[in-house]
Parts: structure tokens; sequence; C-alpha cells
């Protein structure tokens, strides 16, 4: 082997020494490899990398995307932190647009804030919604289907009967030209 690959010279006083030396023969200085060319520097270097790379692509260690359902929830609770002003409708004209034009319908009630004033015509059996019908038809299928958010609501779904007159606010979530009107209920109260 020629004469360059075996020598190198000191950091302290500049002599040629040998690489495999420890120390150098002229002034006793330790002949140590660079820092960028030391085995842990070079796993600590891959590892950085690695762990970039990881960031920039959406690895396992990244937050995960978004759902819709969750935008629709961070939505939800960026409203309730404003002020929220309900629209007062009665059953019975929700219906009537309802029946004339579902598409118009939709774009009028989908996603507000309303307070409905109707007849209680269904309790749930296990407090999850209630439907609220037109005061004036006994028989109609499309209501308005109202979940129940919490123990609160349910409490004072309790205390009402099928057949009482009520207003419900709450925010529509769904038009339906068949069922009709989904909404989550904020209040409930017998009128």
């Amino acid at each position: 082997m020629s004469k360059e690959t075996k020598m190198t010279t000191c950091k302290s006083c500049g002599a040629e020494i040998a690489k495999s030396a420890k120390t150098c023969p002229k002034c006793g200085a330790k002949n140590k490899k660079p820092i960028y060319k030391r085995t842990w520097f070079i796993i600590l270097a891959v590892i950085v990398v690695i762990m970039a790379v990881q960031g920039l692509s959406g690895g396992e260690g990244s937050k995960p995307a978004t759902t819709d359902s969750e935008k629709v929830q961070i939505e939800d609770k960026e409203q309730e932190a404003k002020e929220i002003t309900y629209t007062e409708y009665l059953a019975d004209d929700m219906k009537k647009e309802l029946d004339e034009n579902a598409l118009k319908a939709t774009e009028k009630y989908k996603g507000q804030y309303v307070a409905i004033v109707g007849k209680l015509k269904n309790i749930d059996s296990d407090g999850k919604y209630i439907s609220i019908a037109s005061i004036n038809d006994n028989w109609d299928f499309k209501n308005t289907t109202c979940y129940i958010k919490n123990d609160e609501q349910k409490q004072t779904v309790m205390d009402l009967s099928t057949g009482d007159n009520i207003i419900v606010k709450g925010k529509i979530t769904q038009v339906g030209e068949v069922l009709g009107y989904s909404m989550d209920i904020d209040e409930i109260q017998k009128k």
C-alpha cells in the first residue's frame, strides 16, 4: 500500500504520523478520527435523517389527517363558541316546504340553528331521540327526528308525554324527502 493511505498529520504539531498510531510520537497528542468519521456520530446522523423523513412524509409518529367527522365536530365547537341565534319555525310550515320542494327545503334548513314549534309525536325507549310532528297532522311520517345529546335533555324528555306541544332548539343536520328532518338538540321546552 502507498505511504499516503497509511499516514496522516498530527493535529497538534503537524508531524507526519501513522493513521493507526494512538498518539503522536513527537508531541504525545492523541490521534483521533474527525467527529464526522466516528461510529456514534454516523449512527446519530442516520437516526436524525430517518426522523426528519418520517416527519415530512406523515409517518407513524405524525398526527393523522383530520377526518370529515372530526372537521364537523371542530366546526360545531367553533360555532358553539359564537353566540347562537335560533330562528323559530312551525313544524307545519317546515313539513309543507319539504312537501313542495325537498331541494329548496334542504338549502334553507340544513346546517341552520332553529327553534321548532310542534307536537311531540314519539319518544324513543332508549332515550336517543324524540320526534316532532305537525300540530295538525297525526298521520304524517315526515317528522323532525331530534337526537338527545345529554342526560339533562333526557331528564326533560322524561317529564313529557306524546301529544305535548313543545319547542325544540338545535341544529338541522339532515333533510330527507321521505323521513323529514334530523336535528341535534340543544334545548327542549314544553309550550
